[in-house]
């Protein structure tokens, strides 16, 4: 047997506070090996956060830094390499502007990540990492808390399924540029502090205030800073921090002004800054909920990238425990909205049969298929604001919510397909849909003709069909369904939702009766 030869991919992270690079050569995802990596501060965050831009004198440093990972790279001999962008970038006011010069001075195409996205590259890290170590028990939960210059990612497993996921714009550095030098060295900074973290978090008390946490999984690059203060360092991939070992830091912090906390902490004053802001945003955490143990990967954004990336290149199996998860998410989601999980179950089970049936026709791959699932589910959520006109609202509930592992694209795709899921006629009048690029625009509209007939074949909303043989026909598709009861209802559905199905197929839907 001809032994695979090892493949080498590169990430480039280009972030708040720092631009890192990591060059990965790998033949499977348990047999990779890092064979370089390296970082250097920047400082756009702050530039963003204060003035809503990114100066050029700010971009010819990050193009000097990324014109030598360039070099890097081509001594490497690395061809597969893809360069993502965060907060700093993604907020940005001049941003086309920005990846513009990157573009033309090192001819790198810079990817920015929305903020559910770079969430999710970390969480696939941080899972990975806990679940190696056998802190993935189905019986616990574990809450996973990224803490990012710029955002704040929180993320409920339990039982194997996420059942809670919040993204808020509540970052370390971004509380701390939120005031002014002469407020952040007041006597009453540190209740104001807590006063603006709450206000901002509590509604997530709400949800996982009750939950049973046995541990709280800390990610993000401030994590150094706390260990550094708790006298510690990242030497292994997970660091264990005892809760009154943090309580008795943050009551330590809490009394010191800033010289005073550089020298306890051997800081810099722009370190020393962002102490106060990490440990009371920390310190807010745990109080949302009870929590046994606080546990550190190491594990960084990049390193959920390149892990995703060999993952889809060698089919890993870690895609589809991602894919599962995502899942247990959206239908909590959709429980959220009281929807009609019956409902929605035979809608997706014979939205996918047919896609399943029409693959040589569509020409659409796996990742549309796990779309029209998740539209599938969240399809008629609208009628939880109501039940007229509630495609409409399926729609904004849709695009309004962060749904974990999907671009603002790629949710985009799943709003269309639930809007149109039992009338009206994909067109660039409607202004939803005329956003979408072409090739999008062509796939909400051969999956919405799938979606609606699905819907059809249960518009009684009462199952009343148990089974369905789908068979092509020519330029015919006979569907042949299995019911006891009369399904009448169904079938002039079917009939009258036949006609947007051959505009976009040019195949004839039929329904046929089966009886038994």
């Amino acid at each position: 047997m001809t032994r695979r030869t090892p493949e080498l991919f590169a990430a480039v992270h280009l972030g708040s506070e720092q631009v890192s690079l990591q060059i990965v050569e790998y033949k499977t995802l348990e047999d990779r090996k890092i064979i370089e990596k390296a970082h250097r501060q920047v400082s756009l965050g702050e530039e963003t956060f204060k003035t809503g831009k990114i100066s050029f004198s700010a971009t010819a440093e990050v193009c000097e830094l990324l014109k030598g990972y360039r070099r890097t790279l081509s001594e490497y001999g690395v061809r597969d390499f893809r360069i993502m962008a965060t907060t700093a970038v993604r907020e940005a006011q001049n941003q086309q502007y920005i990846i513009d010069q990157i573009k033309i001075k090192t001819g790198f195409d810079v990817e920015v990540l929305d903020m559910p996205q770079e969430i999710f590259l970390k969480y696939i890290a941080l899972y990975r990492t806990v679940a190696g170590h056998g802190l993935a028990n189905p019986l616990d939960g574990l809450l996973f808390v990224d803490i990012s210059s710029g955002g704040l990612g929180i993320t409920l497993l339990k039982g194997g399924a996420i059942k809670y996921q919040q993204n808020i714009h509540i970052g370390a550095l971004r509380i701390k540029e939120s005031f002014e030098k002469h407020q952040r060295e007041s006597a009453y900074f540190h209740e104001a502090l807590s006063e603006y973290i709450f206000s901002t978090i509590d509604s997530v008390e709400h949800e996982i205030g009750k939950e049973k946490i046995k541990y709280l999984v800390l990610s993000g690059i401030e994590t150094r800073l706390l260990l550094k203060m708790l006298g510690r360092e990242q030497n292994d991939r997970l660091e264990f921090v005892n809760l009154e070992d943090f309580y008795k830091l943050y009551q330590q912090v809490k009394g010191l002004n800033l010289p005073q906390i550089m020298a306890a902490f051997d800081l810099t004053e722009s370190r020393a800054e962002m102490v106060l802001p990490t440990i009371v945003l920390y310190k807010q955490i745990l109080a949302l909920t009870t929590v046994e143990h606080i546990v550190i990967p190491s594990d960084q954004l990049i390193d959920g990238f390149v892990l995703k990336h060999i993952a889809e290149k060698t089919k890993d199996s870690l895609l589809d425990v991602m894919d599962n998860q995502i899942v247990s998410l959206v239908r909590e989601i959709a429980r959220k909205y009281n929807h009609d999980t019956k409902h929605a179950g035979a809608v997706e089970k014979y939205s996918l049969l047919l896609f399943d049936r029409l693959v040589k026709i569509h020409g659409l791959g796996k990742r549309a298929r796990f779309l029209l699932k998740i539209a599938c589910m969240l399809h008629d959520i609208g009628k939880y604001v109501s039940l007229r006109k509630h495609y409409f609202y399926s729609y904004r509930l849709i695009v309004s919510t962060d749904i974990f592992g999907f671009s603002e694209e790629e949710k985009a795709v799943i709003a269309n397909i639930a809007h149109y899921h039992s009338k009206g006629t994909p067109s660039n009048n409607d202004n939803n849909y005329a956003v979408l690029g072409k090739e999008q625009k062509v796939t909400v509209a051969k999956l919405a003709a799938i979606i609606r007939l699905a819907d059809a074949i249960d518009r009684s909303h009462r199952q009343k069909v148990s089974d369905c043989e789908i068979v092509l026909r020519g330029n015919e598709l006979h569907v042949f369904a299995s019911a006891k009861e009369d399904i009448s209802l169904e079938e002039w559905t079917f009939a009258d939702k036949t006609d947007f199905f051959q505009d976009v197929y040019g195949i004839r839907p039929i329904l046929f009766r089966r009886v038994g």
